[in-house]
């Protein structure tokens, strides 16, 4: 790895654990100095701005999910491909494994900084996952239905951060995945009034 490439590895553990701690308006220079960048612009110079920084750690965090996604899909039997929690494990069950002490607390943190449609996710299994869980929203109102897969999305974000936090403070994980799962799949599929 050059030095530039450790530096951007650097500042993007940083960052995911800054705005994770301290929100998503920590000075930059704050993650420049937690990288160990001497430079106070070392996080302008290789990502451009706070939302290039976020995209960033997305992007990052986001390779191996999805591979662990497309292999869960593609692993659910024909019959299961339409069950709300076999399609929740598979949205939830990845952030649930990564290889981070910070990353759902940042996704959480940085929500109005995260694309809010599906721009970019072509190639990704969220389209997929979205498009059968809004099927199984007890409505025929689009509106509805987008409303009730943000509220899911939010909610899911919150559980996860909440889970996240106990598991690092050590305060004892109650949250399991199976009952996020379930209150998730409880939101998205109750009557709609």
């Amino acid at each position: 790895m050059t030095r530039s490439e450790q530096a951007r590895a650097d500042i993007l553990d940083a960052a995911e654990r800054l705005i994770a701690e301290r929100g998503i308006r920590v000075p930059l220079r704050d993650i420049a100095v937690a990288a160990g960048q001497r430079n106070n612009s070392a996080v302008n110079y290789h990502f451009g701005n706070r939302r290039e920084l976020v995209h960033a750690v997305v992007k990052r965090r986001l390779g191996p999910m999805e591979h662990e996604r497309a292999a869960m899909l593609a692993a659910l039997a024909p019959e299961d491909r339409g069950e709300v929690d076999a399609l929740l494990r598979v949205l939830v069950l990845p952030l649930m494994s990564v290889d981070s002490d910070y990353y759902a607390r940042f996704l959480q943190a940085a929500a109005l900084l995260l694309p809010t449609d599906l721009d970019g996710t072509q190639g990704t299994v969220w389209p997929r996952v979205l498009s059968e869980l809004t099927r199984a929203i007890p409505t025929t109102d689009p509106a509805a239905a987008r409303r009730r897969i943000g509220a899911v999305a939010t909610a899911m974000f919150a559980l996860l951060a909440e889970w996240e936090r106990k598991k690092t403070d050590d305060a004892g994980v109650t949250d399991s995945a199976d009952e996020i799962i379930v209150m998730l799949g409880a939101m998205l599929t109750a009557p709609v009034p």
